[in-house]
């Protein structure tokens, strides 16, 4: 790792793959592979595999501190130089989270229902004994569901769409992504009736949905990182080892031990030493190395999105259709995890390929169409956003 000048930090583009990965093998141990207390003669590194594997849920906290960091970060800045639309910010956010939902959705419908066809039985009536999925999820894959899921409402209205558990973080993310810059817009630039209204609508939200106010809070620190950011800038120059970092680095996998080892089940316990973790980061300035490194970390990264939302009901479907229930972790187990990783990753990329390269490409028609239709004679309609997508 190695320091270079502010621009894209590579660093938390490896962090962010990293906890995708980690979401996808938590994922595959527990549809295919049997519990721990049910397995057989594994050994000292199939126990360090389960004990590795199992950091799903605190990848999708550091997924909140990273979201609050670029998202709003990115409304911080709009706010303060002028250029904050609430039109514009409504396009980059849904067409971001749409593009991938949707086709997330037609594949968890797809996957289930060839899987209920061809197979059925305990891995979709959810008594195989897996913990990540314990419903019929027959019953889950109607249409009233798959539009709930589509406004975000998974998990405070109704249940998250098929077998696609993963779901339930994308309802985390689209109302923080409201309630922030409506509440920050008001403390900014008070005295405007859409302020108000806004705000008012984010408070109401806030009291019907209070089990997002911890997750909340947390995206809240990635705001503060982008706020401490800017008021101590990173280190120009650092003579030797990021020594902050891997501090706060080592303090932030003791936290993860410590969840493990003594059942911690508080949240914030992991976020708060994450929040110090990525601050140390972005001031030392850390950066990778060699160059291949950082290659393959924005690579990876780039479709991490697609990955989250793709990979569960395909795993699933690969459980049940061709192994039929869940197998030992052995040498034959070693080898199913790694075929099965690469699998979940060439999925995905596909996917990434078709939908999440083409967010920008969309976001652009999408303002072009829209000055077209506002003021298609007047050539300050094509000047007048100084924030336009590109």
């Amino acid at each position: 790792m190695a320091p270079t000048g502010k621009q894209h930090c590579d660093t938390l583009d490896l962090i962010r793959a990293l906890a995708a990965g980690a979401v996808c093998v938590s994922h595959l141990r527990n549809l295919i592979f049997v519990d721990y207390r049910s397995s057989a003669g594994i050994g000292l590194a199939g126990k360090a595999f389960y004990f590795a594997s199992n950091y799903g849920h605190t990848a999708v906290i550091v997924f909140f501190l990273l979201s609050g960091y670029f998202v709003g970060g990115s409304v911080l800045r709009q706010v303060g130089n002028g250029t904050w639309n609430w039109q514009r910010y409504l396009i980059e956010r849904m067409s971001r989270l749409w593009i991938v939902l949707i086709p997330a959705l037609l594949l968890t419908l797809f996957w289930d229902r060839l899987g209920i066809a061809l197979v059925g039985g305990p891995f979709y009536l959810g008594t195989e004994g897996t913990y990540d999925l314990q419903i019929n999820v027959a019953s889950h894959l109607g249409a009233a569901t798959f539009g709930c899921n589509l406004v975000f409402l998974q998990t405070l209205t109704c249940n998250t769409y098929g077998s696609n558990g993963p779901l339930w973080s994308l309802a985390n993310e689209f109302w923080y992504y409201m309630w922030f810059p409506a509440c920050y817009v008001l403390l900014q630039k008070g005295r405007r009736m859409g302020a108000f209204a806004a705000a008012a609508l984010a408070l109401l939200t806030m009291f019907a949905f209070p089990s997002l106010l911890s997750g909340f809070g947390l995206w809240l620190l990635g705001v503060i990182l982008a706020v401490l950011e800017k008021r101590f800038p990173a280190r120009s120059e650092r003579a030797g080892l990021p020594w902050f970092t891997l501090a706060s680095g080592a303090v932030f996998i003791a936290s993860l031990l410590g969840l493990r080892l003594f059942l911690w089940d508080n949240d914030w316990l992991v976020g708060v030493p994450c929040f110090v973790f990525l601050r140390c980061i972005l001031w030392e300035n850390v950066r990778l190395r060699p160059a291949w490194l950082s290659r393959v970390a924005i690579r990876f990264s780039g479709f991490s999105y697609s990955l989250y939302l793709t990979h569960f009901s395909f795993i699933l479907f690969v459980a049940a259709f061709g192994f039929g229930q869940r197998i030992q972790f052995d040498g034959r187990g070693v080898l199913v995890l790694l075929g099965m990783l690469v699998a979940c990753y060439a999925y995905a990329y596909a996917v990434y390929l078709l939908f999440e390269q083409n967010t920008k490409r969309v976001q652009r028609a999408i303002q072009q169409f829209r000055f077209l239709r506002e003021k298609p004679d007047t050539p300050a309609a094509h000047t007048g956003s100084p924030g336009s997508i590109g």
